[in-house]
């Protein structure tokens, strides 16, 4: 199991899933979770609070997983090491000698937080598959209740 390749399809189809629900609960076009929430006027209650419900079971599950495999201080340092990823990733697609302004920073800086968010959850959930398959060795590390 050790020799064979990695699918690079696996991490790509996690990280869209992650980064599709962490963009659906909040992004800053406003048409999120978020927005959809605080707009009294849009849907009725009953819906929201399903939905609301929903990703609260998601994000619970996927939170355990992600703490189980990486724990608090993994959790620090691979938060620390996607937010500079996404950092340098957009300091090399914006322009450097292009003046922008202060709410293209803004907007960009929410944008690569929660790339960074995204990048930690797939991570986090393809952890225990990638040490397989580099290692061989199956991870059985138990969530306390």
């Amino acid at each position: 199991m050790a020799n064979d390749p990695l699918p690079l399809a696996f991490f790509f189809a996690r990280f869209l899933f992650s980064l599709a629900l962490v963009l659906a609960t909040y992004n800053p076009s406003g048409y999120s979770f978020y927005h959809w929430i605080i707009d009294f006027g849009a849907g009725p209650p009953s819906l929201k609070v399903v939905v609301a419900l929903m990703l609260v079971m998601i994000y619970y599950v996927i939170f355990r997983v992600v703490f189980a495999a990486f724990r608090r201080s993994g959790l620090i340092v691979g938060g620390l090491a996607a937010l500079l990823f996404t950092i340098e990733l957009a300091g090399v697609v914006v322009a450097r000698r292009s003046q922008h302004s202060w709410q293209f920073y803004f907007l960009l800086s929410q944008y690569v937080t929660l790339c960074a968010v995204a990048i930690v959850l797939s991570l986090g959930v393809s952890w225990s598959h990638l040490i397989e398959r580099l290692t061989g060795q199956l991870q059985k590390r138990y969530v306390r209740r």
